[in-house]
C-alpha cells in the first residue's frame, strides 16, 4: 500500500509477511526519538521545577514563605529616622545615644557619646544642665551636620523601669566586672560575673556608663545598645505596643507624638517580625581628650546622613 504519491513514497505490504527492513528502521528511529524526548523533559522538570505551584508563586521569597506558612506578607517600608536619647539623673546628663532606624535597608545604626563630649566649646552635660534636652539635640545636629528627627529625654529611674517593661534581656559579659565610682556627680557601682547574664534596666545604664567613661570604649556600649534593640523590638512587644507607648510618653520628655507612633505602625511591624532580622551597625566614637577626633567625627556623620 502506497502512502504518498511522489518519489520516495513509503510502502506498507498488504500481505501478512515479515515487515520490511525499511519499516523497521523507521519505527526504531521513532521510538528512540520519543524515549530521548521523555528523558529530556523529565530531567528539565527535576532541575527547574515546572509545577503549576512554582509557576504561579510570587517572585518575592518573603511573600512565598508567608504564603506557605499561612501568614500575611510584611508591608513595604522605606525611609530613615534619626533619634537622640538622653539619660539623666537629677539634671545631670549621664550619656547620649544616637540611633538611626533605616527602613530602606532594614537596619539599626548606633553611636553612644559621653556626657563630657565637647560641642562648640561646651560639654553636652553643661548644655543639658543650662538649657535642656532640645539644646543638646541642636548642638549634636550642628556637630554632625545632620538633622535628628526626634529627641527622647528620660530620668534614670524612668528609663530603667521602662526597660524592664520590655521583657528579659540577656547579654554576654566578657570578663568579671567589679567597679564603684567615687569621683562622679552621680556615683554608681557595678558587679557582674563573666558569661551570659540577665540584666535589668539599672544594670544596663551602669554598664553603658562603665564602658564609656571608665573603659573609654564606645564600641562596647554600642554593642550593648544594639543587642537591646534586637531583643526588645519583638513580636510580643509589638502586640502591646499601644500600651507601651502610653507608658513611654508619660515618663519622658520627647517630641514624638501619637501621630508619629501611628504612622510608624508598618515600620514597627516589620522590625518586630521574626522573619526580618535587621542589620546592626556601630559608629564608634573616639576622643582626643573630650572632643571627638576628626576621623571619628567624619565616620559618625557618614552613619547618620539621610
Amino acid at each position: 500500500m502506497r502512502i504518498f504519491k511522489n518519489r520516495g513514497d513509503i510502502y506498507f505490504s498488504k500481505i501478512n509477511k515479515k515487515k520490511s527492513a525499511e519499516q523497521k528502521i523507521l519505527i526504531i528511529a521513532l521510538v528512540a526519538i520519543i524515549i530521548f524526548t521523555l528523558i529530556f523533559v523529565v530531567f528539565l522538570s527535576f532541575k527547574y521545577d515546572f509545577s503549576a505551584k512554582k509557576f504561579f508563586a510570587p517572585d518575592n521569597p518573603q511573600i512565598t514563605q508567608a504564603a506557605e506558612e499561612g501568614e500575611k506578607p510584611l508591608p513595604q517600608v522605606s525611609g530613615k529616622n534619626n533619634f537622640i536619647t538622653l539619660v539623666s539623673s537629677d539634671k545631670n546628663l549621664l550619656f547620649v545615644i544616637l540611633t538611626q532606624v533605616d527602613m530602606d535597608n532594614i537596619s539599626y545604626k548606633v553611636c553612644s557619646l559621653k556626657a563630657s563630649t565637647i560641642c562648640d566649646g561646651k560639654s553636652l552635660k553643661d548644655i543639658f544642665k543650662q538649657s535642656g534636652a532640645q539644646n543638646v539635640k541642636q548642638a549634636v545636629e550642628s556637630l554632625l551636620s545632620t538633622d535628628f528627627d526626634y529627641y527622647i529625654c528620660m530620668e534614670r529611674k524612668q528609663y530603667a523601669d521602662f526597660f524592664d517593661e520590655l521583657g528579659d534581656f540577656h547579654y554576654p559579659i566578657s570578663s568579671d566586672i567589679k567597679f564603684k565610682s567615687n569621683n562622679d556627680d552621680i556615683n554608681y557601682s557595678l558587679r557582674l560575673d563573666a558569661g551570659e547574664q540577665k540584666l535589668n534596666g539599672s544594670q544596663v545604664i551602669n554598664l553603658i556608663r562603665y564602658y564609656l567613661d571608665e573603659k573609654n570604649k564606645s564600641s562596647l556600649s554600642n554593642d550593648l545598645i544594639l543587642n537591646c534593640l534586637s531583643q526588645q523590638i519583638n513580636s510580643d512587644n509589638f502586640e502591646k505596643s499601644e500600651e507601651l507607648f502610653r507608658l513611654f510618653i508619660t515618663n519622658c520628655d520627647t517630641n514624638i507624638t501619637v501621630r508619629d507612633f501611628s504612622l510608624a505602625g508598618d515600620d514597627l511591624r516589620v522590625l518586630s517580625d521574626y522573619r526580618t532580622g535587621a542589620s546592626l551597625y556601630s559608629a564608634q566614637a573616639e576622643y582626643e581628650k573630650n572632643s571627638l577626633s576628626t576621623e571619628s567625627l567624619q565616620k559618625i556623620k557618614g552613619y547618620f546622613v539621610k
